[in-house]
């Protein structure tokens, strides 16, 4: 992983250097509608009883990211953008409902204890630490302005915010995902189109609808796991050269 974060510096150092060019830096949030993609190859009729029962049961959610970008222009209509963002990856494990206590076995009779969850659902959440690297490329330059961006997001894992969900309470956790197996950096693919709009010579706000798709999977393991999601980032940007 810092091979990867070595050689990323080294390409976009140079980039930065260039105190001519006109630079600008956003504030961004953006919400996003995450889900996983699943493939396997294995025959194994385990394996793709699990795999089946996944896709049966889980879903994608609604989810967040947020941060800065430093955008620097290489030509009349092009620039190059990098910055740093947390976001939020993730989905709605299996729902498991009319669950029954030992407790509420009272001399071989059912007896329902409303003190105890009788349905739960466990909401996974990956946290990552993003470097965006894109170019934009802009087509007009009046007060509205189209654009579109394409590149990769190098992210790094940070924690995994597990959410148990009953219809008595909620609740939630913190792990650090220490399977040896895990892949806690990932290379993602992105692209967006959106518009920008000029609201005084320093200052434009912007909006994009954006796609992202996880190249690395999550998990070296028999089904493939690959992140990915969709939605709206929202932003203003200030020039500051």
């Amino acid at each position: 992983m810092k091979t990867y974060i070595f050689t990323f510096l080294i390409m976009i150092l140079p980039i930065l250097g260039f105190g001519q060019i006109k630079s600008s830096v956003d504030l961004m949030y953006g919400i996003d509608y995450t889900y996983r993609n699943l493939k396997t190859t294995s025959e194994d009729s385990t394996v793709l009883g699990i795999f089946e029962k996944r896709q049966a049961v889980e879903k994608g959610k609604l989810n967040w990211r947020f941060g800065f970008n430093y955008n620097q222009r290489l030509t009349n209509k092009v620039y190059i953008k990098t910055g740093l963002r947390l976001a939020s990856i993730g989905y709605k494990g299996e729902k498991q409902t009319d669950l029954r206590w030992p407790s509420e076995n009272v001399g071989g009779e059912y007896v329902f204890d409303p003190n105890l969850p009788h349905e739960v659902q466990l909401i996974y959440n990956y946290w990552f630490v993003e470097i965006p690297l894109a170019l934009r490329f802009e087509y007009l330059d009046k007060k509205f302005t189209p654009f579109v961006e394409i590149g990769v997001s190098p992210s790094i894992f940070m924690t995994t915010k597990t959410i148990s969900k009953t219809d008595i309470d909620t609740s939630s956790s913190f792990s650090k995902g220490n399977n040896q197996n895990f892949n806690k950096f990932q290379m993602v693919g992105v692209v967006s189109m959106g518009m920008s709009y000029q609201i005084s010579d320093k200052f434009q706000v912007f909006g994009q609808p954006s796609f992202r798709y996880h190249l690395t999977k999550l998990v070296d393991a028999p089904i493939e796991e690959k992140l990915y999601n969709y939605g709206l980032e929202i932003g203003i940007r200030m020039k500051i050269i």
